[in-house]
């Protein structure tokens, strides 16, 4: 179509219409993707896997237990000597007592799941003393496949409450877990207390 007869064919067009497509703004593109429903619920979905994936694995502030390394506690009930299990929370005090190993030390007890299926339970030493003696009996406690055992032996010079620092490497997801833990005595009676809890890459050389 030749100008002049472009120029003739709007005399004919409305002035509404003229000034519509003056004022006309085209609308942005996530605007007009988001107005479908469909992508809409996308969208929310997109936004609720990150929200959890993050919060699955941070470096936590005091709001509970966020990575799956979980300690119990390990107590003498105080009414029948039955061994009570509790499951450490932060912020929350758990009763633990004192048990006794087969070489004859003392210690608190904790453990956690056992993720390596193929391998025996375990049974390691956390101290801040001189300890080298091996462990493979906790008196009192039946040791239990599915877990794997922390004791922790104050030394001779520490007085409560007791400060401890368990810690676990997985080496699939390359994560380490680090619990720090705080112990304190009431009247003749002992409680745990999960402090803090921090989760880190795995730095590979």
């Amino acid at each position: 179509m030749r100008i002049p007869r472009i120029v003739e064919a709007m005399q004919y067009l409305d002035d509404e219409l003229i000034s519509e497509a003056i004022e006309f703004r085209r609308v942005p593109l996530h605007t007009r993707l988001f107005r479908k429903p469909f992508m809409k619920a996308c969208a929310c979905f997109l936004v609720i896997a990150l929200v959890f994936g993050i919060g699955l694995f941070h470096i936590d502030n005091g709001d509970g237990i966020t990575s799956p390394f979980v300690l119990t506690a390990y107590a003498i009930s105080p009414d029948n000597a039955d061994i009570v299990m509790t499951k450490l929370e932060q912020g929350v005090s758990v009763p633990v007592s004192y048990f006794e190993t087969n070489s004859g030390i003392s210690g608190f007890v904790f453990s956690c799941e056992n993720t390596a299926k193929d391998m025996p339970a375990s049974i390691s030493v956390i101290t801040h003393g001189n300890f080298n003696e091996y462990i493979d009996e906790i008196v009192g406690i039946a040791i239990d496949p599915s877990q794997n055992y922390y004791i922790f032996i104050p030394s001779e010079t520490e007085v409560v409450p007791y400060t401890v620092f368990v810690s676990s490497i997985d080496m699939e997801a390359e994560l380490i877990y680090e619990l720090t833990l705080q112990i304190t005595q009431q009247d003749n009676e002992y409680y745990a207390e999960l402090i803090s809890e921090t989760t880190r890459d795995v730095i590979m050389k």
